[in-house]
């Protein structure tokens, strides 16, 4: 069975199947969402929940995982609307930093392809703007 996949797209941040660099811009002193991962089917149900890692941890805060349930974007086409669970990105800079930070995220997920079961491994860069 051919699984397609998507990613799911939330406010002020979004991923793709390639592995990119995101920039965003947090307050000092509070907790950000900066990413997300999803993946969903064919038939418009959740798929497996990617596994994350960081590869190279922030010298200036930390870097947690939280799942979520939502609901897909009207970027997934057909699919808007529909329930699917993730995980995003929470970035919290340490008590009085203010400048940039950079770290990596590394999430790995099954692909399935025409009947062949493949792991896919995407490492994006993400660089902070704290102010």
């Amino acid at each position: 069975m051919r699984i397609l996949l998507g990613f799911i797209f939330l406010a002020l941040f979004s991923t793709f199947s390639l592995a990119k660099t995101i920039r965003e811009t947090v307050p000092a002193n509070k907790t950000s969402a900066v990413g997300a991962h999803a993946t969903y089917g064919p038939e418009c149900e959740s798929g497996v929940i990617p596994k994350m890692k960081i590869t190279q941890a922030p010298k200036n805060g930390n870097v947690t995982f939280q799942q979520i349930n939502t609901k897909l974007s009207e970027k997934a086409g057909r699919c808007a609307g529909r329930p699917v669970k993730g995980t995003i990105v929470v970035y919290k800079p340490n008590r009085g930093f203010r400048g940039e930070d950079v770290f990596r995220i590394r999430f790995t997920m099954d692909m399935y392809d025409y009947g062949s079961a493949k792991i896919r491994n995407v490492t994006n860069k993400y660089i902070i703007q704290v102010k």
